[in-house]
């Protein structure tokens, strides 16, 4: 495993740079990346100066927050849940909070994401495409207060309609099936909506009107709660097929939606280990399928192939980790967070779960040897390529 040369002291300096001058979720609704990024490049290994030179590309104007309606404290904190004019003093609530814990500050981070048993803040951190999920993990990793109130900061703005259904969730009832196996199943009920394009405003017409025909195949999910560790591999393998192994035969694409799948499930990687309340640790598990499965759905439920991954032929004394790395990091793709978050998240879960045939190699090398640096993801309603997804008739 490729080990990071850098010590955090920059990347921290640069966090909290970017902490004091720009949104966590701008005016254009678009989340923070920078912590991502930042994290990305120190665990693959730049150097100081390289953090310190790509940091001044991150953004491009200063975007400083506006004044929010009114103050958030510790008796009004979730009454404004949801609402994004908030974000300037959601910020501020939760760094002083968090700071105030001195080093209690990780007990703090969690009884905030706990809070309110029947309708935590942790039921809905898949809202805003799962930023607020991905935030989570890095601030985790980084092990950065200053993250870990951003990350409170994007679940407390970003809380909405999917907490309605994930608050009810309960264990599969009668499982026999597995996680790949559903999502087979869902691209054949032709019960489901089928929307003219791929794109995440599908999201909230699907969790309106196929909620209880996605939780009639969730019920079907095999799970053993005993082996929590064998349920996040499930899930992030699947994850990694719905993100390199649904693109048409002859035209390799990526999806920017179902990418997030993956890196969110790196998250959970990460996250769920610092889960002592077992009974959370699976309920993130299952927000999660829930949460894919409509993902999957608003994308039009591409045919996974799993054959396009383990078919795909690389040399593996030349293409090995030091290869992607060394292209990650080596050319323009290093400019590139979701690209880097993707590798990382790979490269991280070989080290964890063994080679599997060169899975998470594979698909490393696949993205790296057919990604369009100029126009990189699609997924979006506007954009007329496509994956192998189904059509109207």
């Amino acid at each position: 495993m490729h080990l990071a040369t850098t010590n955090l002291a920059v990347v921290n300096k640069l966090i909290a740079h970017t902490h004091a001058n720009h949104h966590v979720i701008d005016h254009h609704g678009f989340y923070t990346h920078t912590a991502h990024h930042l994290g990305s490049l120190h665990f693959l290994g730049a150097t100081d100066n390289k953090i310190e030179e790509l940091y001044k590309g991150m953004h491009d104007e200063i975007n400083f927050y506006q004044d929010s309606p009114h103050e958030i404290t510790r008796t009004n904190w979730r009454q404004s849940i949801g609402d994004k004019r908030f974000c300037k003093a959601y910020q501020e609530f939760f760094d002083q909070e968090l700071a105030a814990a001195g080093n209690d500050w990780r007990k703090k981070f969690m009884e905030f994401l706990l809070d309110n048993e029947s309708g935590p803040l942790i039921n809905c951190v898949v809202a805003g495409v799962a930023h607020p999920l991905i935030h989570i993990g890095y601030a985790f990793e980084l092990d950065s207060i200053v993250v870990a109130s951003e990350a409170l900061t994007m679940c407390a703005a970003s809380y909405n309609y999917l907490h309605e259904v994930i608050d009810k969730l309960k264990p599969p009832k009668s499982g026999s099936k597995s996680a790949l196996t559903i999502f087979q199943d869902l691209r054949s009920d032709h019960r489901l909506p089928l929307f003219d394009g791929p794109g995440v405003d599908n999201l909230e017409p699907t969790v309106k009107q196929a909620t209880d025909i996605i939780l009639s195949h969730y019920d079907q999910w095999l799970v053993n709660v005993n082996d929590l560790e064998k349920i996040v591999e499930e899930l992030f393998d699947l994850t990694v097929y719905l993100y390199g192994a649904t693109h048409k035969p002859d035209q390799i694409e990526f999806d920017f939606f179902l990418l997030h799948l993956l890196t969110s499930m790196n998250a959970i990687r990460v996250i769920y280990p610092h889960l002592n309340n077992r009974q959370v640790a699976e309920h993130i598990l299952y927000q999660f399928f829930y949460f894919a499965s409509a993902i999957y759905i608003g994308q039009l439920r591409p045919e996974i192939n799993k054959t396009l991954i383990h078919d795909y032929n690389i040399d593996y004394a030349k293409q090995n980790w030091n290869y992607v790395i060394e292209q990650s990091m080596n050319t323009d793709l290093i400019g590139h967070s979701h690209f880097l978050k993707v590798i990382r998240s790979l490269r991280d879960a070989e080290a964890v779960y063994g080679f599997k045939d060169g899975l998470y190699l594979k698909t490393a090398v696949k993205t790296i040897e057919n990604i369009n640096i100029d126009n990189m993801w699609i997924g979006g309603s506007t954009n007329p390529r496509q994956l192998n997804v189904l059509k109207r008739a």
